[in-house]
This record gives C-alpha cells, sequence and structure tokens, in this order.
C-alpha cells in the first residue's frame, strides 16, 4: 500500500489531553454566570471552536460575544499544552519511523494550531511535521474541509494519505472523503470504539504498533 502522507489529529490521539476539553467549557460557561452540567462537553464534541462558543452564548444566555468565549478559551488551556499535556503511547516511535519512511505528517486538529506546536515542542515531536491546520479556519471534524486543505498543503491524495483520528465522527467523515483512517484508542470514547474499530482500515491503542 502506498501511503504517502499522515495527517494526526491532536486531542486524544497525539495527546492525551481529552481532559481538558471535558472541563474547560463548565469552568467557560461558569465563568460568565452559566450553571453548566458536569458533562457539557458531550453536547460540543462534534462542533467547531466558533460553532460551540455559539452554542453556548445562546443555550446559557451568556452576555458576551462568540469572539470572547474562544478568546476567554483559549486562555483557559494554551497553558496546558504549554505546559502539561501527556503524550499519547508510541507517538515518539510511530513518528520517527514515518519520517524514516519519507512519510510528510501534519496535524489535522479542532484545537489552535498554535496550541498543538507549543505541545509538540515541548515532547519534542514537533520536527517531525511540516505544519499544523485548525478547524478555527476550516470548520469542524463533521465536514471533511480541514483533511482535504491538509492533504492539499502534504501533496498527497486521499487515498494515498492516511489520518488518525479518535473521535469517530471525524473518522467517519476522512473515511467518506476518499481518506485511508487509523481509529486510535482513547478513554474518553470508550462507548464509541466498537463502532471505530469497524469503520477504520486500522485500529491501535499504542500509535507504535500502526504498521501499513
Amino acid at each position: 500500500m502506498n501511503i504517502r502522507g499522515a495527517i494526526f489529529d491532536l486531542d486524544g490521539t497525539l495527546t492525551d489531553s481529552m481532559y481538558i476539553w471535558q472541563k474547560a467549557p463548565v469552568d467557560l460557561v461558569r465563568r460568565y454566570g452559566g450553571d453548566p452540567p458536569e458533562d457539557l462537553a458531550r453536547d460540543l464534541k462534534e462542533m467547531g471552536r466558533r460553532e460551540a462558543a455559539e452554542y453556548l452564548r445562546s443555550r446559557f444566555s451568556l452576555s458576551t460575544t462568540p469572539e470572547e468565549l474562544m478568546d476567554t478559551l483559549n486562555d483557559l488551556v494554551t497553558e496546558e499544552y504549554r505546559s502539561r499535556v501527556p503524550m499519547k503511547p508510541g507517538a515518539d516511535r510511530l513518528l520517527a519511523r514515518l519520517a524514516d519512511s519519507g512519510i510528510s505528517c501534519c496535524i489535522a486538529t479542532a484545537s489552535e494550531a498554535f496550541q498543538a506546536r507549543s505541545a509538540m515542542e515541548r515532547l519534542g515531536l514537533w520536527p517531525h511535521f511540516r505544519f499544523a491546520v485548525s478547524c478555527v479556519q476550516y470548520g469542524g471534524k463533521t465536514r471533511p474541509d480541514i483533511y482535504l486543505e491538509a492533504a492539499r498543503r502534504l501533496g498527497t491524495a486521499p487515498a494515498e494519505t492516511v489520518v488518525f483520528e479518535d473521535a469517530l465522527h471525524a473518522a467517519r467523515t476522512a473515511h467518506e472523503a476518499g481518506f485511508r483512517v487509523c481509529g486510535v484508542w482513547d478513554a474518553s470514547a470508550e462507548e464509541d470504539q466498537a463502532a471505530l474499530k469497524a469503520l477504520a482500515d486500522w485500529y491501535v491503542r499504542d500509535l507504535g504498533d500502526w504498521v501499513p
């Protein structure tokens, strides 16, 4: 199989950071006087950053703008990426192997691109990536725009590009757009693992175990 490019999700795939996105929306709404449920993140998991901000503003009648909500959210989460989020198992081994094979890699994330770079630089992984693109610019992962843009910039066709994703909805979007998909286990989506495994071309619990 001729794989020439690899697109990696960040949260739950390269980094064990889904805890940020389970806690941050609750903290954000409370900061603006709302009373959110503790499982609020479940309602946001298929949304891009702007869509989520608009949803929160409307649902909880927050007296602010979507732009301010996004800025405040960035303030809440950026330090976690810069200082604390750990690597998912095997990420370093897989990226080194892809580099040795001449496979070009990038990141496509719902987080900000600068947050992805900050985490990867701290973990010593950024040299393996050509760039990072964000759903903030290209929309959420229920549509394929971010993957298509990433492949365009890599210079690879979808059929020769593998997308590494932990989220079922994102993996489905990539699959339907013609990409090869590797599902990545994450504890935050345990209920989706059977469906993710059935959909994906490959499925791993440890990134270092992936073999094309």
